[in-house]
């Protein structure tokens, strides 16, 4: 397709750039380093659109109900849904928030193709415009073929598929499915033109349109993917959509819905900062981890105790109605014992029960926050019940069904209950929290020690909620909280402060982790941002907070290559095994390398100390779109230039590469951050 002036885009690199509204991402040269990805969805159904073509389609759970195949193999990727006579070749790509645009010319014939989910209907809309430009008839045949699944996997679930014709619509359904028997999965087309000719193969599932096109004439079709529970409600899908008007009314309905929802007017002083804090990053956080829950690289479909709800922290300004519900719902997944699920799938309740020491502390201090940004202490008062108690005996995890029993609390008791299990779980030692099977950091799932960050992080869910309970007059609480503050802080400085810098972790045998004595992660970025963020407001530690920073900076900050590592160095044969994070590529992912999630908190504590300079610097470091802005460092950088993503590699061989993207925690933290010290409403807070 013909190329508009590059020099109309911004952060050109010779793949793509943005649009001059900034809200678009075109991309010119599809030969991307990786997929480069959009995600399109509403609460219940979704796609993922690749440079590389289809990813895959699924309704109501993007792992458990895949409608057609997920391949996260950008090697030899093999599309879910192929395309041909478009979306085949030489095709430029347009991404929005709530669509893709796929744009074509073949000899004077223009071909556009715009891909988009409704808001409140469960189907993938291919919308497809064909103008002749020249004075000879175009003959045109396009294609759309599935590779069904219709269940967690191919392999497992093709041979139950049931497929047939009825009434134009071919229909799959997979009666074998647990969960999904009654689900109907379809494929139609519509067009009001008669020079358009619609056929099917059940063989291949696969739907073909012969198509005429006149001279200079202009014709116009749609094809559709969807799902429904049952057949009543197909043929009410089939007769809404057969209608061009209908298909371009939602077109247009679904891209102000998403604007609406995602379009911010920050003005941060920084053209690439603002380009992400007024649309995309807000975008990420809502289409992919709270109602997709896919991506590229991984289709996990379940709900996280902690990463939903601080997935919604970045919405409570611009959606409170959804950051409200979702820690409603989050306070239901607790049990009385006041530990939670570490995820579950809300379909089913299935989840899995597990030693993990933070989760259900992020219940208040989200809460906290959502109170006392928004002032609506309702929520405190809403009466929401506990999970069933299955013991995990021997296990160290649990996955099971857990349904609620008659037994509830309030919201605010619930978020009461978090702590009270916390402050259960001191050890008599050196009074800092256990660690369990793992913190914030997964990966430390053999250290069934003590952790530092876990300790400030505790600090700091204590002085928000102190704000809660005094608006529910319960002086007990706010005592017990001061209490364990001080405590916490004399306990962290007695044992933790060693050689300028916050230690991580203690082993089960005492010996320590994140420490100058170590070969191995000598020191770790979360200790040290969070130690800013907890104790910030004490005169008798500021020295110990710049020292802390200082080392930070010194061994954690690749100023030359604009990265954050999460701790230096990485594990490789250390003396005492943390856990899995070891399986992990030294350099890659949380072992490491650039863990973007935590990146964002040294850029909140150096707001915090009023650093605003070296804030705005890890801000930059962080943006995906100084990775990004030419062709050389697209080719380094290789994922997405309009999403975070979730790590960069230091290792050696890869310097500079993106780990995995979009399903990332890393968006709504960074627009957070944005948020609070960059925006109109910005103020100080504990």
């Amino acid at each position: 397709m013909k190329i508009k002036n590059t020099s109309d885009y911004i952060a050109f690199n010779s793949y793509g750039g943005f649009n001059s509204t900034k809200d678009e991402y075109h991309i010119l040269n599809t030969a991307t380093p990786l997929p480069w990805c959009n995600v399109i969805a509403n609460e219940r159904f979704g796609s993922v659109i690749s440079t590389y073509g289809t990813v895959y389609t699924y309704y109501k759970n993007s792992r458990e109900f895949k409608l057609t195949e997920w391949c996260n193999d950008w090697i030899s990727f093999q599309a879910g849904e192929k395309f041909k006579g478009i979306f085949e070749k030489d095709y430029n790509l347009i991404y929005g928030f709530g669509y893709v645009k796929v744009l074509e010319e073949d000899n004077g014939l223009k071909k556009e193709m715009e891909i988009f989910v409704p808001e409140n209907d469960d189907i993938k809309i291919h919308q497809i415009t064909l103008n002749n430009t020249t004075s000879n008839t175009k003959q045109i045949s396009i294609s759309y073929k599935l590779e069904p699944v219709l269940g967690v996997s191919k392999e497992t679930n093709q041979n139950y598929i049931l497929s047939r014709i009825n009434d134009e619509i071919m229909e799959l359904k997979n009666p074998y499915s647990k969960d999904f028997s009654k689900c109907l999965a379809y494929l139609f087309s519509y067009s009001d033109n008669k020079n358009v000719i619609s056929s099917y193969n059940l063989e291949d599932f696969s739907i073909t349109l012969d198509i005429k096109v006149e001279p200079k004439e202009k014709v116009e079709l749609a094809i559709f993917l969807g799902a429904v529970d049952d057949e009543a409600n197909l043929a009410k899908i089939k007769e809404k959509y057969s209608s061009l008007k209908t298909i371009k009314s939602e077109s247009k309905a679904v891209k102000k819905y998403w604007k609406d929802l995602v379009t911010c007017n920050f003005d941060t002083k920084d053209e690439y900062t603002n380009i992400m804090a007024n649309g995309w990053l807000l975008y990420q956080t809502i289409v992919c981890r709270l109602f997709a829950k896919t991506a590229f690289y991984q289709a996990g479909g379940a709900i996280g105790f902690r990463d939903q709800l601080q997935d919604c922290l970045a919405l409570i300004r611009k959606w409170p109605e959804k950051a409200r519900s979702q820690i409603i719902l989050h306070s239901s997944k607790q049990f009385e014992k006041g530990d939670v699920l570490h995820w579950w799938h809300e379909f089913n309740n299935a989840g899995i029960r597990t030693y993990f020491s933070d989760d259900y502390l992020w219940l208040p201090y989200v809460l906290s926050e959502y109170v006392d940004i928004t002032g609506d202490s309702s929520i405190l008062d809403v009466m929401t019940p506990y999970l069933e108690d299955k013991p995990m005996l021997d296990k160290r995890e649990l996955y099971e069904i857990f349904n609620n029993i008659d037994v509830q609390d309030s919201v605010y008791d619930h978020a009461k209950r978090a702590i009270y299990y916390s402050l259960s779980r001191i050890n008599e030692k050196n009074g800092l929290l256990d660690i369990g099977d793992g913190d914030w950091n997964d990966g430390f799932s053999n250290i069934r020690g003590q952790s530092v960050w876990l300790t400030l992080f505790m600090i700091n869910v204590l002085q928000k909620f102190i704000k809660v309970a005094k608006i529910k007059k319960d002086d007990e609480m706010v005592k017990l909280s001061e209490k364990h503050i001080h405590i916490f802080k004399h306990n962290v400085l007695s044992y933790a402060w060693e050689d300028g810098q916050f230690v991580r972790a203690f082993f089960e045998n005492g010996d320590v982790l994140g420490s100058m004595s170590n070969k191995e992660c000598k020191i770790d970025l979360i200790s040290q941002a969070w130690a800013v963020i907890a104790l910030k407001d004490y005169p008798d530690v500021q020295d110990e907070l710049n020292q802390a920073l200082k080392k930070v900076d010194k061994y954690l900050v690749d100023h030359e290559n604009q990265i954050v590592r999460l701790l230096y160095p990485s594990f490789d044969k250390p003396k005492n095994n943390p856990g899995y994070i070891k399986a992990y590529v030294p350099g890659t992912r949380e072992n490491g390398g650039q863990y973007t999630h935590a990146s964002t908190w040294l850029a909140k504590a150096y707001f915090e100390m009023k650093d605003n300079e070296k804030a705005l610097q890890i801000l930059k470091y962080i943006n995906p779109i100084y990775h990004s802005d030419t062709k050389e460092k697209a080719d380094k950088y290789m994922v997405e230039p309009y999403v975070v993503a979730a790590d960069v590699y230091t290792n050696p061989d890869h310097v500079g590469r993106g780990g995995w993207t979009w399903y990332t925690g890393s968006s709504a933290w960074m627009y957070k951050v944005i948020e609070d010290y960059l925006g109109n409403n910005k103020k100080h807070r504990n």
